[in-house]
């Protein structure tokens, strides 16, 4: 038998390939119809897997045996598990620093205010890609401010919209996001409202809470309380009336900057926890099945959702346990060849699909987008902790500049701003 070497896929899925004639073996028969394109689509899979911009990513672990004199993990660890048993605290998760607070409001014009809450926000296109410079490089009136990117601008247009009506609400989501990073601010809106009916949920709330950043105003009141209310578990949300109210309250007059913005909203509002269980490098519940059947369980009382203020150990274990029975039961199985008798357009879908859900994998950041923190069950960060594998750097209170995704050289711009102006955080 020959030699063989492993691919990865989005699902978490390993394939062994034979080095001698790169075929794939599939774990069940292949059927041939469609073998070489699923095979080149896998390939190109795995390609983007160990291409990922954060492969250097380093975790770092929380040791539970390590005690020298008074010190332990263990205190480090119940702080940050205690925090997911009520909601965020206004301005602490992913916080701005003073430093880089005062280097935003040093930006002169909504242009580069635009472009620094989109970099922030930790949300990368993947359907298309699109360069730092060509962010938001368009002028007040909507003209292009550099020519050189007038065809990106021609192609992201072009796939707004209804033009993959037929391909479900991922890739029109992904389309608009896109057009929201080049400056259509209603992108955010329409893209994050797509997302929510997939199940990229924390991507869902960062692009509706940015586009509230950006003054996206007939939506704000939508954008805000949505979050706690009819999307609720479903769409990673947590149904909370007394927030709601609060959001309600808020969307009535929104003390927006001299550019219509709402920069600092997280300071204003807080963010909510987001349960997801797609992750950087996996995306296990991409069309959100998982997590619907989740909401139903919670809706017919068979389940209790953990972020309930009356919720019990017992309770959050038993979430736990069925949540990532779910998460198991709905992977995609790209470990499988595409059945003979799909449809060319069924198993395009299908390809184009493994090609996004890779992209969104490793675009997705190590540690979460700002604005839309992972809810951990605390019972199972503790599990986690036990077994030496909580990565201190997945909590959600480090400051959003310092986080592994964020521009290196932007970081030091803020830093050196901060120094050169006396501004000690």
């Amino acid at each position: 038998m020959s030699d063989t070497y492993e691919i990865y896929t989005p699902d978490g899925s390993i394939l062994n390939v034979e080095k001698d004639t790169n075929k794939i073996l599939f774990t069940a028969k292949s059927n041939g119809t469609y073998t070489k394109q699923h095979s080149q689509a896998l390939f190109e899979g795995d390609r983007i897997l160990r291409n990922s911009p954060y492969k250097d990513y380093k975790p770092k672990y929380l040791d539970p045996n390590f005690y020298t004199g008074q010190k332990s993990t263990l205190v480090e660890f119940k702080e940050w598990q205690s925090i997911y048993l009520k909601d965020p605290i206004k301005g602490s998760i992913a916080p701005w620093t003073k430093a880089e607070k005062a280097y935003y409001k040093s930006l002169k014009t909504k242009r580069e205010r635009y472009k620094y809450l989109i970099i922030r926000s930790g949300l990368r296109s993947t359907v298309i890609d699109i360069p730092y410079d060509a962010y938001c490089n368009v002028d007040e009136k909507g003209n292009l401010i550099n020519k050189d990117y007038k065809e990106l601008y021609k192609e992201v247009e072009a796939n707004r919209g209804l033009a993959h009506l037929s391909d479900g609400y991922l890739f029109m989501g992904e389309w608009e996001l896109a057009a929201g990073i080049l400056g259509d601010k209603l992108g955010f809106a329409k893209g994050g409202g797509g997302l929510w009916k997939t199940g990229f949920t924390t991507r869902a709330y960062q692009a509706l809470f940015l586009a509230a950043q950006l003054g996206h105003q007939p939506s704000l009141e939508h954008q805000l309380t949505t979050y706690s209310s009819s999307v609720a578990l479903a769409g990673g949300g947590h149904k909370n009336p007394l927030r709601e109210k609060m959001l309600k309250d808020f969307s009535k007059n929104p003390p927006y900057d001299e550019f219509g913005m709402l920069p600092f909203l997280d300071e204003l509002i807080g963010v909510d926890w987001v349960i997801d269980l797609t992750e950087y490098e996996f995306a296990d519940d991409a069309d959100g099945k998982a997590i619907r059947s989740l909401d139903d369980d919670v809706l017919k009382g068979k389940l209790k959702d953990p972020r309930d203020i009356d919720s019990t150990p017992e309770s959050r274990r038993e979430f736990n346990r069925e949540m990532w029975a779910y998460r198991r039961g709905s992977v995609a199985f790209y470990n499988t060849d595409i059945p003979n008798d799909w449809t060319n357009q069924e198993a395009k879908l299908y390809i184009d699909s493994l090609i996004l859900e890779s992209k969104l994998a490793v675009l997705t950041p190590p540690q979460g987008y700002p604005n839309a923190p992972y809810y951990w069950v605390p019972e199972h960060l503790e599990y986690v902790y036990k077994k030496h594998k909580l990565d201190k750097l997945l909590d959600p209170r480090i400051p959003a500049i310092y986080r592994y995704n964020f521009p290196r050289e932007l970081r030091a711009k803020i830093l050196k701003f901060g120094e050169e102006n006396g501004i000690k955080d």
